[in-house]
């Protein structure tokens, strides 16, 4: 059944977590976590399943935000941005692993790559090219978890 149930305090905790995560990863790479913020998500199509029914006041819900820092210096800020990262999270003692962008269009390789990591906590960091050349896309996600009482993306604001 998707796991343990966690209490709504815990659940409230693991969201501060996530986004504090986010938030160390975009401080590190040299932005203003605020003023990069694309948005806060509550849901994914991962959280639901056909084989079980929570019961109850118990909810699923995979807390994630995400950013869109710049880099100086365009796709060389990137792969450097991309080599602190793999330092920083290796020297944490973080399983890091990295793959090949491709272009959307086209298919062919662009020569930079994606990076990931689960901290402590069991967040999911990543970091991938934006849309525009020398931005980036730092994911937090906390993964699907099941808990007591509802949360809204709302929520975020009362903490």
């Amino acid at each position: 059944m998707a796991g343990p149930v966690r209490t709504e305090a815990q659940f409230l905790e693991h969201v501060r977590d996530t986004e504090a995560a986010g938030e160390d990863t975009v401080l590190f790479l040299g932005s203003v976590p605020d003023s990069v913020l694309l948005g806060r998500s509550r849901a994914s199509s991962s959280c639901v399943d056909d084989f079980g029914v929570d019961r109850g006041d118990t909810h699923r819900d995979q807390p994630s935000v995400s950013w869109a820092p710049d880099f100086q210096h365009g796709d060389a800020g990137y792969r450097a941005a991309v080599a602190e990262l793999r330092r920083r999270w290796s020297e944490r003692g973080w399983k890091v692993t990295t793959e090949p962008v491709t272009d959307p269009v086209t298919g062919k390789a662009t020569g930079l790559q994606e990076i990931h990591t689960t901290d402590d906590h069991g967040v999911a960091l990543s970091l991938s090219p934006g849309r525009r050349t020398g931005e980036g896309l730092v994911v937090a996600d906390g993964g699907c978890v099941r808990h007591d009482g509802h949360w809204d993306t709302d929520d975020w604001s009362l903490y």
